[in-house]
């Protein structure tokens, strides 16, 4: 085991490797592949989604093998200037906020209902009693009412 890996370890020097950029383009070829499903009932289509697909490996693979080096760190660099120019990153955090406040929800379901106020769409956390509620925001101190039904 050893020798496989100071064999692989002798392969790989002067090569680019694994970048930021490399998950994004093996990403985006597994995304496609998958898409490609849904175009099963068109011969054209399937190939076609197929086809870029394997660009996407292929790009993803001569990347990864790469020796020059700088020019694929050039790459990145416009990758990166690209991700921050759409705030990649903070579309990230949003996400994750987003998904973290629906599991805190769904782990509370049983006992708690959630709202939102009209007026600051602050997020309510409301016991799980049936019927019309009357609420009163503790943020902004607007009152408004509410059905509850399960």
């Amino acid at each position: 085991m050893y020798g496989l890996i100071e064999k692989y370890k002798k392969f790989m020097a002067g090569r680019n490797g694994f970048d930021r950029l490399t998950p994004f383009t093996f990403l985006a070829y597994l995304l496609i592949n998958g898409l490609k499903m849904f175009f099963a009932f068109s011969k054209v289509a399937f190939f076609i989604m197929w086809a870029i697909a394997l660009v996407f490996l292929g790009v993803t693979i001569y990347r990864f093998l790469s020796k020059n080096v700088e020019k694929r760190r050039a790459e990145v660099s416009r990758f990166s200037v690209f991700l921050f120019k759409i705030d990649f990153e903070g579309f990230l955090f949003r996400m994750r906020k987003k998904f973290k406040r629906m599991a805190v929800r769904l782990s509370q379901i049983k006992t708690h209902r959630f709202r939102t106020c009209p007026g600051c769409k602050e997020h309510l956390r409301l016991s799980k009693k049936r019927g019309v509620r009357r609420i009163t925001c503790p943020k902004c101190g607007k009152k408004f009412k509410r059905f509850i039904l399960f």
